[in-house]
């Protein structure tokens, strides 16, 4: 029993705010180079398709049924539930 609480027990433990609440709970954010036909769901919008378009900006996903978004590169995908940052492809350069 719990002096704070007047005898009753704590139902509620400590500050819920005392942890690092921001902290995503998937693990850490990792940087991800983009590739065609690469699957990764974006959470804000509840959007999951194939990278069909990497743009110079921008990747171009498509859902199953052939609707198409527009993200910017970056933080904010996931991919197996995981949070990661989508990174432009780098050049390759030609060899030879």
């Amino acid at each position: 029993m719990s002096k704070r609480t007047g005898g009753f027990p704590d139902r509620y433990g400590n500050d819920v705010l005392a942890t690092d609440w921001k902290r995503p709970k998937n693990g850490r954010t990792v940087d991800v180079e983009a590739e065609l036909d690469m699957v990764v769901e974006d959470p804000s919008n509840d959007f999951v398709g194939a990278i069909v378009q990497l743009q110079r900006d921008a990747v171009v996903l498509e859902d199953r049924f052939g609707k198409r978004r527009s993200s910017p590169y970056g933080p904010g995908f996931w991919i197996d539930g995981k949070p990661v940052a989508l990174k432009r492809p780098v050049a390759k350069k030609p060899s030879g």
